[in-house]
């Protein structure tokens, strides 16, 4: 999709909104409040309500200008009190008219004198106000301006936001009917996407992904979600599903001066429909293979408090089993061998208004999951059962955000199956976290047209795991972080935004520093276009697996075992350093038309130090004479060698470019299309061994259309295909573990979606879904990782129902 998915709706509502204001501004009320009453009906916005009752007003319509107010404040609005008295006093130029019409009748009644005229029955008009331009409630009037908040962690157009921002709108999320988060952002320009089973996918931009994916931060609502045991995230464990997004925004290129550590290549920024927004309604699906959906939502808002709630369940099953059924030579662990993921949530969330720029939040959640996840190294196949609780409350105002969540995860995993013999590696960890967040932010006007938007904040973030695999008591993690941003823009055209944060990092004993640098201009008059160069610097510290672990690797050959740990035996002194890169990036956005929306983007990335998997150094006897290895009394294995982590030696290069648009031009259709181009190169130092592989596709392609009719008909197709990829994967073997490259053949997707809404207000839809519709037709079913499945077709029908 293009990176700027504005488009849709949006646009088109956008266009009869500006044509209805030019005949309000005018005088022609009718033809300007017809526009604004077809803007609604595509995507309604409450300042389009109050605008239409605006216009009535000044037109004189006065019946149905109260009408029309009474529509905008039922839905308790911030600025109701404002509005009532505009409605008293339209009521009172109403109530006047009818005392007017009603003396006019009385006059009309009275008998004339002989030979007098006739009186004068007309009812005079009653005087309205000088004609004024109604004023939207917020946002200029531009109301349906797209806004992200993710790259600077304040609202703004997509045109000033320091990174090149996507964004998937609720309008993509139905359309499309994935149900899977990590699916969705395929369609983004520059994500790499790879299922492995049927309930786990790697997610990570422009490059780096591997299993358990750790470069991209993934937030919900501007809250870390990732697992901080090995830093990746379980999509299919939040206690959120597509019907509670409101959208989805992706920063494309580093993030760490605002967001901290983590948000090394990206980040994924989930927002949630608000509190006492939309409408209640469920949702239910059922497809091949045992595949579930199930959703159910109600909202509502009372004057100043608002309460969002849902509940859910997914299932999802493997596209193939591990082990077929019968093998005597495997132990499996009590899990079923057929299901990828299953998912129940409950999510409650409500919001409190104090004034008109205050508010409080508070909410909950709880998800309970079943998956069927890949590990690291030599470990696949694992399944995971989790419970995942978290609670979270904030305080927004103009100038003052504060926020808290604490989460805790207890978790049951083992592998799905092992030889005789050897062990499933059975652990039971447990996470808690607690974040605290307070964000400050101001505006400075200062004289020659120089405005500065500043906002700076701290973060604290708890980090406190245990695992049957870490050392002996890990320690409690404390982070802290601090950041400034500075957002000038002198004059109209040309802006400049600086971020700059200071995180300390307890695994690293140190302070890491990061930065950020944007240059904006807009070369047109109308601000709807922008030249953007940027540079940055972001970081990755070690999870509590890279920093911590203490594990022993069981061989194929029976009784002997590698040290697998993050300290080392061998090297008292030894410590990892964080992953560190450094980013450029040149971008050139379009707005200019409704019709068409294009962007363009290069990148450069330089990543050192990026932290992997250690070969391993095999027990020498001068090592033994010292009692480091030989038989382990814990296991009753004799320990050959010692593996754990280590920081690359070498530079990776990653060059890249994107180009993405979408075409509106025909009301009801929406066509997109982008194109990536990533060039990564190892830069050996030293004797360092060149991995030589290319996780990354070279060349990525997303085409896809959208239909809206007005009788009800939608849907959408999408077409996606990446060139091949070679992988470098650390192997169980015989004689140790071993470093081997896997070719993986390009592939392409087929995905469709045909819905048909009915009943008055299109209140109820039904529903077809399928995806990956070529699976095996042409080509074999591909394969996205070396070890994942192969990934086959999925068709599902659903039912939505809207109070």
């Amino acid at each position: 999709m293009s990176p700027h998915a504005h488009a849709d709706e949006r646009s088109e509502a956008r266009r009869h909104f500006e044509m209805g204001m030019a005949h309000i501004r005018a005088g022609r009320y009718l033809p300007g409040i017809a526009e604004l009453e077809r803007a609604n009906v595509i995507l309604p916005h409450p300042s389009v309500r109050y605008n239409i009752a605006r216009a009535y007003a000044d037109a004189g319509m006065l019946e149905e200008a109260v009408a029309a107010y009474r529509g905008y404040l039922a839905r308790d609005p911030e600025d109701r009190h404002t509005v009532t008295d505009e409605l008293r006093a339209v009521e009172a130029r109403l109530a006047e008219r009818a005392k007017q019409a009603a003396k006019a009748k009385s006059v009309d009644c009275e008998p004339a004198a002989s030979g007098s005229a006739a009186p004068n029955t007309e009812v005079p008009p009653t005087p309205a106000p000088a004609p004024s331009t109604p004023k939207p409630r917020e946002g200029g009037e531009d109301v349906y301006r797209e806004e992200v908040v993710t790259a600077s962690r304040r609202a703004q157009s997509p045109l000033d936001a320091p990174n090149s921002t996507t964004i998937i709108t609720r309008q993509d999320i139905h359309l499309s009917g994935i149900t899977r988060i990590p699916e969705l952002l395929r369609r983004v320009a520059g994500m790499d996407v790879a299922q492995l089973t049927g309930g786990d996918a790697s997610v990570s931009v422009r490059g780096l992904n591997s299993r358990l994916s750790n470069k991209l931060l993934v937030l919900v609502n501007g809250s870390i979600v990732k697992n901080d045991l090995l830093g990746s995230t379980f999509w299919e464990s939040l206690p959120i599903d597509v019907d509670q997004i409101e959208r989805i925004e992706v920063v494309r290129g580093p993030g760490s001066s605002v967001h901290g550590a983590d948000a090394f290549s990206g980040v994924v920024n989930i927002l949630t429909i608000a509190p006492g927004e939309g409408s209640s309604g469920v949702r239910a699906g059922v497809g091949d293979g045992t595949q579930g959906y199930g959703s159910v939502w109600a909202t509502e808002r009372r004057g100043d408090v608002a309460f969002r709630v849902s509940g859910g369940y997914t299932r999802y099953p493997r596209w193939t089993r591990e082990v077929a059924p019968g093998r005597v030579d495997v132990s499996l662990a009590d899990a079923d061998p057929n299901l990828g993921a299953e998912n129940v949530r409950l999510d409650l969330r409500s919001s409190i208004r104090v004034g008109n720029d205050r508010s409080f939040e508070l909410g909950g959640g709880f998800a309970r999951s079943t998956l069927d996840i890949y590990g690291i190294g030599p470990f696949n196949d694992y399944a995971v059962r989790a419970d995942i609780v978290d609670a979270a409350a904030a305080f927004r105002s103009r100038h003052v955000t504060a926020r808290a969540r604490y989460s805790y995860l207890d978790a049951l995993a083992r592998e799905n199956h092992a030889y005789l013999g050897h062990s499933l590696y059975e652990a039971t960890p447990r996470q808690q976290n607690l974040d605290l967040n307070v964000d400050l932010t101001n505006v400075f006007v200062g004289p020659r047209g120089l405005s500065q938007h500043m906002i700076g904040g701290v973060g604290y973030r708890l980090k406190k795991i245990d695992w049957s695999y870490l050392v002996d008591a890990p320690p409690v993690e404390h982070h802290v972080g601090a950041f400034v941003q500075d957002a000038a823009r002198f004059g109209e055209r040309v802006g400049l935004t600086a971020s700059g944060r200071l995180d300390w990092v307890p695994a690293l004993r140190g302070v890491i520093p990061s930065a950020r640098a944007t240059l904006i201009v807009k070369p047109d008059a109308a601000k709807r276009q922008a030249l953007k160069a940027s540079v940055a610097t972001a970081f990755r510290g070690p999870t509590f697996l890279e920093a911590y672990l203490d594990m022993p690797i069981q061989l194929q050959l029976g009784g002997l075992e590698v040290q697998s740990s993050s300290r080392r035996d061998d090297e008292p002194s030894f410590r990892l350093a964080p992953e560190k890169i450094l980013a450029g990036e040149l971008q050139y956005q379009n707005q200019a038309s409704d019709d068409v929306q294009l962007d363009v983007a290069a990148y450069y990335h330089r990543i050192t130090d990026r932290i992997q998997l250690a070969p391993v150094r095999r027990t020498t006897l001068s090592e033994l004479g010292a009692g480091v290895g030989g038989v382990n009394p814990e296991t009753g294995r004799y320990r050959v060698g010692s593996g754990g982590w280590e920081n690359s030696c070498g530079i990776d290069h990653v060059l890249g470019g994107e180009l993405g648009g979408r075409f509106v031009g025909v009301e009801g259709l929406d066509l997109f299309a982008n194109y990536a181009l990533n060039v990564a190169l190892h830069e050996p130092q030293g004797d360092c061994p060149d991995p030589g592989d290319q996780r990354t596709s070279r060349h990525k392609v997303n085409v896809g259309a959208q239909l809206r009719t007005g009788f009800g008909l939608n849907g959408e197709v999408t077409f996606h295909y990446q060139t091949s990829q070679l992988w470098s994967e650390q192997v169980a073997t015989s004689t140790g573990i071993e470093s081997q490259s896997f070719p993986l053949a390009g592939y392409h997707l087929l995905n469709g979606r045909l819905g048909y809404a009915f009943l008055p207000e299109r209140r109820a839809e039904v529903s077809a879904v399928v995806w990956n519709a070529l699976a095996g037709l042409l080509d074999p079913a591909p394969q996205m990782h070396p070890f994942g499945n192969r990934i086959g077709r999925r068709v599902m029908a659903f039912f939505a129902y809207k109070l």
